[in-house]
């Protein structure tokens, strides 16, 4: 489950480059659904999922991510809650490997490691 609540984010507050990027901004997925962002250059979508990740601090609103506030938490506190697959490969958790590689690395999050294959056949 995901909500967000009242999500406001500013870039170079108070300068006249000031960039609203999310206003007033109210979300709530519950488990098993599926969402699509969607919006022209500018529309704050990378913002909205830098903010969930914690790459932003949003300037005022609330995050919760099954059901824990992770509004203030640090970006490398929060990879226990998500996983991320970048658009750009190059970008990603590995380079190298497939999209079903990687998004099966996240799938794992939480769990014992171990040697093997980059994605099984029930992962795939």
């Amino acid at each position: 489950m995901l909500k967000i609540t009242d999500l406001q984010k500013t870039f170079n507050p108070g300068t006249v480059n000031a960039k609203t990027a999310l206003s007033g901004f109210d979300l709530h997925i519950k488990d098993g659904d599926f969402v699509t962002v969607i919006g022209g250059n500018g529309a704050g979508k990378s913002t909205l999922l830098n903010a969930i990740a914690g790459v932003w601090k949003p300037d005022f609103g609330s995050i919760e991510i099954g059901g824990v506030n992770v509004t203030n938490m640090p970006e490398h506190k929060r990879a226990k809650f998500l996983g991320r697959v970048f658009q750009d490969p190059m970008k990603g958790t590995s380079p190298d490997m497939e999209i079903a590689e990687n998004l099966s690395i996240a799938a794992r999050r939480g769990t014992r490691r171990k040697l093997i294959w980059g994605c099984t056949r029930k992962e795939r």
